[in-house]
Formats: structure tokens, C-alpha cells, sequence
């Protein structure tokens, strides 16, 4: 079963007028062609049922009545952007992306378990030493089984972090934001990603000077901030933000970038590993 960790209703936001085809361009490699939105975005056997069903009826159904009306210009409420802020987040954990961060934490979390765990059966040992022997075979166990989890991460572990409920403080946080919508309405100039929602790593969302982008079609792109004087509207902008929030997609990347027209620049762009990026206005 193919499930798609990029949403296919999102990704027809990127496509063509014309046709319903999206250009795919491999980041740091040769591909490039285009495609179906049902055949990009996905890998077999990806989550399990259970998940792929609670994807698709919990979080992509609320939140594609949401993303129509923002592609439509129309005013949302705070239930959409509850709606959507959740299933931002969400997108934060399903996609590959997260496989990779999650990894790459897996040895500061063994071991802090492990310390832990030492620490614990060092005290029962003290309290009854006649249980020395079993103790010390349990702490080579788990020791045994934390080394397995730091160099090949259990799918279920995964799979448990991706709802919702367990991020209920980030998405609060992110809801609370000012949503504002940058538009430009003469051409598809907006990319996206099989990691679309960006937001500087090193900051997080929660200081004042947080920002998160998130293209919502070629045509527009949320831009969330802590900033007090930014209705929640539309307005349009200029080419040199365009370019900003393109940097953004284009860096947080994993493999793919995705866009409505074949541009000769989108490959060498894509590509570069040193763009200076900056907060928008």
C-alpha cells in the first residue's frame, strides 16, 4: 500500500491549472520530471493502517475544508486555525524528515535511559545484595537493548509519536501566532517540499521572534509571527520575499521539491547548501 506522508490534496495546491500535474525536482541529485500528485509524496507500507486511517479522518479531512477556503481568500475562524495548526504539526512528524531527527536524537536518549536504569538498579542492589546477580544480567540487557534501539529505530516508536496528543503544548503555541497570508497572484511562484512547514530550528516557535512559513499553494504562503501590529489577512507581496520563503523550502528539504511549472533556476537553487536566510520584513 502506497501511503503518502505528503497529503495529496495539498500537494494539487502546487499543481497545474491545466493538467493537475506537479513538477518533481530531486535536491542534491539529477531527477527531475513530472508527475501525477497521486504518485509522489508516498513510500509502501509507510505507517500502519491504524495511522494511515487516523490521518486521513482526523487531521486531513478538518483541515482540507480549511486550506480550500484560505486558496479561495477567504477569512478563517479560530477553530480552522486550530484546525490547521494541528495538522501542521502533524506534518512536522509524518514525514521523512522526522524519521531522520528522531534518529539522530536516539543516542542522547539511550543513554539518558540508560543512566538512569543504572542508576535504579545500583540502589536495589545496595538494598539487597543477594539479588546482585540477577540485577547485573537485567543491566546487561537493557544495556543490550538500548544499543539496538540507537542504531535501528522500532517503526512503532515512530508511529506512537506522530498524533496529535502528544504535542498538544506546540500546537497551542503555534495557534496562538498571528496567521498572516502572503500572497502573489500574477504567476505559481511558490515552491513546496516533502518537509514544507519551516520555522528556524535553533529558535523553535515559542520566542518573539519566531517565525513560521508554510505554502499553502503556488499563490500563497502562511506566515505566522508573535508580532501584534499584522492583521489576520491577505496581502500581497513583493519577489524578493518570494525568494526568502522559496530559501526556506528549498533548505528544509529532505529529497523533494515540488512545483506547478518546469523553472530553469529550481535545480541549481535547490541545491545550494549555503542560503543566508533572514525574517521576513
Amino acid at each position: 500500500m502506497r501511503d503518502h506522508y505528503i497529503p495529496q490534496y495539498y500537494l494539487r495546491g502546487f499543481s497545474s491549472p491545466d493538467d493537475d500535474m506537479v513538477w518533481v525536482y530531486e535536491k542534491n541529485g539529477p531527477l527531475k520530471f513530472q508527475s501525477q500528485v497521486k504518485n509522489i509524496g508516498h513510500e509502501t507500507n509507510y505507517y500502519s493502517l491504524e495511522v494511515e486511517t487516523y490521518l486521513a479522518n482526523q487531521i486531513e479531512r478538518p483541515a482540507n475544508a480549511v486550506i480550500k477556503k484560505i486558496r479561495n481568500w477567504e477569512k478563517i475562524t479560530k477553530e480552522d486555525k486550530e484546525k490547521l495548526a494541528t495538522y501542521m504539526v502533524v506534518m512536522l512528524k509524518r514525514v521523512p524528515q522526522s524519521k531522520i531527527r528522531i534518529k539522530e536524537r536516539a543516542p542522547g536518549v539511550a543513554q539518558k535511559l540508560q543512566d538512569e536504569w543504572d542508576q535504579e538498579i545500583s540502589e536495589l542492589i545496595k538494598k539487597d545484595p543477594t539479588q546482585a546477580e540477577f540485577l547485573e544480567n537485567r543491566r546487561s540487557e537493557i544495556r543490550a537493548n538500548l544499543k539496538k534501539y540507537e542504531k535501528n529505530l522500532p517503526k512503532d516508536f515512530w508511529l506512537l509519536l506522530i498524533p496529535s496528543e502528544r504535542t498538544p503544548n506546540v500546537i497551542n503555541v503555534l495557534h496562538q501566532m498571528t496567521w498572516h497570508f502572503l500572497t502573489y497572484k500574477e504567476s505559481p511562484v511558490f515552491l513546496t517540499c516533502d518537509n514544507p512547514v519551516f520555522y528556524f530550528t535553533w529558535m523553535g516557535i515559542g520566542k518573539p521572534e519566531s517565525e513560521v512559513t508554510f505554502p499553502i499553494s503556488s499563490n500563497i504562503v502562511l506566515w505566522a509571527t508573535w508580532r501584534k501590529d499584522l492583521a489576520e489577512n491577505y496581502s500581497e507581496i513583493k519577489k524578493q520575499a518570494i525568494k526568502e520563503i522559496n530559501r526556506r523550502t528549498a533548505l528544509n528539504a529532505t529529497r523533494f521539491v515540488y512545483h506547478a511549472k518546469d523553472e530553469y533556476w529550481i535545480p541549481k537553487f535547490i541545491s545550494k547548501n549555503n542560503h543566508q536566510l533572514n525574517r521576513l520584513f
